[in-house]
């Protein structure tokens, strides 16, 4: 018996407008109403979790920040964290940065962005909704470096964004090789995402599973990208989407379809139903 599922967001949960879908929400409260968690998995720090998520009835924790943080809804609070180590931030901060590459940074929950990229997301590969997610919850910053300097400490996690896809492959490879403590992964095409290296869906996800008394055998998680794959590998019912990645869908004990078709639902009901 299914006993919890996990769940990315963008790409997955929600369709390609951010939305949950009517099908989407009925399979949600068919599961919630037989006693499944229902665990909110994404790359977003908390502040950018939509409230529709936030606010689902049913739903008591939120794994965040690609693993590095998970809070409970009701205690408006962090439950666990797996923060960057300040060396690693102030090794990533002196690195050199290629051109038309801006920096994110997540902080206590709250994501912090270049004001270039806040200004014109879509001129660094943002879509239409994704430009208007972005506008709407980044806190522009005119310095980043500084700013990621003096709160060094504190760092949820780090991203580049990246639109040339040969400049991703090359800074991912020298982050890999020149700074041993990091976790980086990449949940679209253009971000490239920085976390500690205990950090990961899949490791934390596990460790919340551990505290609510739920087994591997006993959980699905569902998801679209990279940054997904741990999170499948980890339980026995890892749903890939349909739209997903070759990386993702490699991880995945199953595929099912798209976010644009109701693919978690239509899961839920195969599996939670019998």
């Amino acid at each position: 018996m299914i006993k919890l599922i996990a769940s990315d967001l963008d790409g997955t949960l929600l369709t390609d407008k951010k939305e949950l879908s009517k099908v989407t929400r009925e399979a949600l409260d068919m599961a919630i109403s037989n006693g499944i968690y229902m665990i909110p998995a994404t790359g977003r720090s908390f502040k950018a979790v939509p409230d529709m998520i936030k606010n689902y009835p049913g739903v008591e924790y939120v794994i965040t920040s690609n693993g590095g943080v998970i809070y409970s809804v009701s205690k408006k609070e962090r439950i666990y964290q797996c923060l960057l180590e300040a060396e690693s931030a102030v090794k990533i901060l002196k690195m050199e940065r290629p051109a038309n590459v801006v920096m994110e940074i997540f902080i206590k929950g709250i994501p912090y962005s270049e004001e270039a990229y806040v200004l014109e997301p879509e001129k660094y590969g943002a879509t239409q909704y994704g430009a208007r997610y972005i506008k709407e919850t980044r806190i522009p910053i005119k310095n980043i470096e500084e700013f990621a300097q003096e709160h060094q400490e504190e760092l949820d996690s780090m991203a580049f964004v990246c639109r040339d896809i040969e400049i991703k492959k090359a800074l991912w490879k020298k982050l890999e090789q020149e700074i041993p403590d990091i976790y980086v992964t990449s949940s679209v095409g253009h971000l490239l995402e920085i976390g500690h290296k205990n950090a990961g869906k899949g490791n934390t996800l596990l460790y919340l599973m551990e505290q609510l008394g739920v087994t591997p055998e006993e959980a699905m998680a569902f998801g679209d990208a990279d940054n997904d794959s741990s999170m499948l590998k980890g339980v026995k019912y890892g749903i890939a989407m349909d739209n997903g990645t070759k990386a993702c869908k490699a991880a995945a004990a199953f595929i099912t379809a798209s976010n644009e078709d109701d693919g978690v639902a239509k899961a839920i009901y195969r599996f939670c139903s019998q």
